[in-house]
């Protein structure tokens, strides 16, 4: 993609054209949240009017134009991009509240006969504080999965240590309008987890994160298992029945069932970073237009080894 070190904000939902061109072809509607400004036209094609080519996945098409002024009326303003400084990597190789990767990954197995559906969830073994239903069959949807493995994780480490109840369970399936990111908030109170110094920051690895493509509507609950920063791919851990999974994998890369590689083994997934479908963080951020992150306490980190 193109970069022009702009954004458009939106704060009204705009239709979408295939050309500069309020008469071109409907392509969708552009909802509000931020967005990165491939092209930008002003006074285009006449004073009156201005133009900007989004990057905007969640139209289907990977770009779209929109009109963000007609004479003194302005419909979405575009700004130069504000780029967070560059974070450290955090280790909470000291951190009592930490698990070991191991612990994380260890569990997986159990998730590799697991299909996608969104309505009929189970979970692999029961969990602490709470009632789940146990498989089989065995099936999950994005959030039942992060919780699973995260809470199991956690509750085998840290034993009696560790809390759960039924209100975290209830904040983990966003059973409640008062708060559209209950995930992170769920794994950042019991512990899990710490908040991020600015939303914007690029992921750590084992980062939880809550996306919505539209408000709120198109919600889902996943894992960044690690970020390249050079390349700016990120190993997305997840539930889905789309990017190439019906059930639990890595984004693009396959299924757990038929990846069959020793996940505790030394870069299992070969070099993904350099593989054209795997999502960079940039995607992430202009797909799920609104989106809240929470870093796992996690230490002795290998397949997360950068």
């Amino acid at each position: 993609m193109a970069e022009t070190g702009l954004v458009a904000k939106l704060t009204i939902r705009l239709r979408g054209y295939v050309s500069p061109d309020t008469d071109s072809q409907f392509e969708g509607y552009v909802e509000p949240g931020t967005y990165f400004v491939l092209e930008y036209k002003k006074g285009f094609p006449t004073r009156g009017t201005d133009y900007a080519r989004l990057e905007a996945p969640t139209l289907g098409a990977l770009d779209t134009w929109i009109c963000t002024r007609w004479k003194t009326q302005t419909y979405a303003k575009v700004v130069p991009e504000k780029k967070p400084p560059p974070v450290k990597r955090r280790s909470f190789d000291d951190d009592p509240l930490a698990v070991p990767e191991s612990a994380l990954v260890g569990l997986l197995k159990d998730f590799t006969a697991y299909h996608y559906d969104l309505d009929r969830a189970y979970y692999p073994w029961a969990l602490p504080g709470i009632r789940v239903p146990v498989g089989p069959p065995r099936q999950n949807n994005c959030c039942t999965f992060v919780e699973a493995l995260t809470v199991k994780a956690f509750a085998d480490t840290h034993g009696a240590a560790f809390s759960w109840d039924a209100r975290r369970h209830r904040q983990m399936m966003v059973a409640s309008a008062e708060d559209y990111f209950s995930p992170v908030t769920a794994a950042i109170e019991s512990g899990m987890a710490i908040l991020p110094a600015s939303e914007e920051s690029p992921p750590h690895p084992w980062t939880l994160i809550q996306g919505w493509r539209k408000q709120w509507d198109s919600g889902h609950t996943f894992l960044v298992v690690d970020h390249h920063v050079q390349t700016d791919k990120v190993l997305v851990l997840e539930s889905n029945a789309y990017e190439g999974l019906n059930g639990v994998g890595f984004r693009n890369l396959g299924n757990l069932r038929d990846l069959g590689v020793d996940l505790l083994g030394k870069k299992p997934l070969g070099a993904w970073w350099n593989r054209s479908d795997v999502w960079t963080w940039r995607r992430i951020c202009s797909t799920y237009l609104s989106r809240k992150q929470a870093w796992l306490r996690v230490k002795d980190r290998k397949l997360s080894g950068f």
